[in-house]
C-alpha cells in the first residue's frame, strides 16, 4: 500500500499472457549471474505500462473505469503485439532498467496512449512529459560497482507473440511479490 492509507498507487497497463510472462522469466533467470541488478521483476508484474497515474482515492476507480472503457472503444481493437530483443535505460555502464522491446502494433499501441491519457486528463490526471516509450521493464538498479557484462546485453530473444485485447488497471502494493494486482479492466473493440 502507499504512504498514505487512504489512497492506492495506480497505473493502466496492457498485460501480457502467460506464455509471454514464462519466456521473460526464463531468460531472466539465465541472465541473473551476468546481469548484476538489484531488483528483478517478478513474473507475475511483467506488463507494458500506458500511464502512470499515481496516489488516487479508491472512490474515484468507477470514474476511471468508464474513461478507460471511452479510450478502448472505437478505431483501436485488438493490437498484434511481440516481445523481442532488450536495452536499457540509464547509462549504458550503470543502467537504471533492464527492459523487453515492444514491436508490432506499436502506431495502435501510441495511439491508445494518446487516447488514454486524454480521457484521464479530463479527470485531472496529468500525463508525464516524457515521450511514451512502450517496454516490458525485467529488473531495476544495477548494482554499484558491478561489472556489466555487454555479451548479456547484445542477445535479441524473441519473446513471442501475443494479440493484446484488453487494458487493466493495476493498483501497486509496494514491498510486496508479486506487488501488482488488477482492479478494474476494459476490452480493447
Amino acid at each position: 500500500m502507499s504512504i498514505n492509507e487512504d489512497k492506492w498507487r495506480l497505473f493502466i497497463a496492457v498485460p501480457l499472457p502467460p506464455e509471454i510472462k514464462q519466456k521473460l522469466e526464463t531468460w531472466c533467470s539465465e541472465q541473473k549471474a551476468r546481469l548484476d541488478f538489484k531488483k528483478w521483476v517478478h513474473t507475475e508484474d511483467y506488463h507494458i505500462t500506458v500511464q502512470f497515474l499515481g496516489d488516487t482515492a479508491p472512490g474515484r476507480l468507477d470514474e476511471l473505469l468508464a474513461a478507460l472503457t471511452r479510450a478502448a472503444k472505437g478505431i483501436i481493437g485488438p493490437l498484434e503485439m511481440e516481445a523481442t530483443g532488450i536495452g536499457t535505460f540509464g547509462r549504458p555502464t550503470s543502467p537504471s532498467v533492464l527492459w523487453a522491446s515492444v514491436r508490432g502494433d506499436v502506431a495502435g499501441l501510441e495511439s491508445l496512449h494518446s487516447r488514454v491519457t486524454s480521457e484521464n486528463r479530463a479527470l485531472g490526471f496529468v500525463p508525464e512529459e516524457r515521450r511514451f516509450s512502450p517496454h516490458i521493464t525485467l529488473a531495476r538498479k544495477f548494482r554499484e560497482g558491478a561489472r556489466l557484462d555487454p555479451a548479456a546485453l547484445q542477445t535479441q530473444p524473441d519473446f513471442g507473440r501475443w494479440t493484446a485485447d484488453r487494458l487493466v488497471i493495476y493498483r501497486t502494493h509496494m514491498h510486496k511479490r508479486p506487488m501488482y494486482e488488477a482492479v478494474g479492466s476494459a476490452l480493447l473493440t
